[in-house]
């Protein structure tokens, strides 16, 4: 049976997942969130919670993420998400 793939502006393959994975940005979360495919659009995800280790620093914090072009790989911007806009 062959099925025609929903077209992305990213490849799914291009997204660097070792290093979002380093930070805490699981590939399997987000596609089981469902929003792999939001990402894989170059389009905002819904407000996530992440557990980031940044600089060895654990930091949790509400966002939306995004897939831009940088060079040579897609690059993900982390929008964070003041208490404000959670209404």
């Amino acid at each position: 049976m062959n099925t025609k793939d929903k077209t992305t502006l990213f490849n799914e393959k291009d997204v660097n997942w070792d290093e979002l994975a380093a930070i805490g940005i699981l590939h399997k979360e987000l596609e089981s969130s469902g929003e792999l495919n939001t990402l894989l659009n170059g389009e905002k995800t819904g407000v996530i919670t992440l557990q980031l280790i940044l600089l060895g620093v654990d930091v949790e914090m509400d966002a939306r993420l995004q897939l831009v072009q940088g060079e040579k790989e897609p690059i993900l911007e982390i929008i964070g998400i003041s208490p404000a806009e959670m209404n």
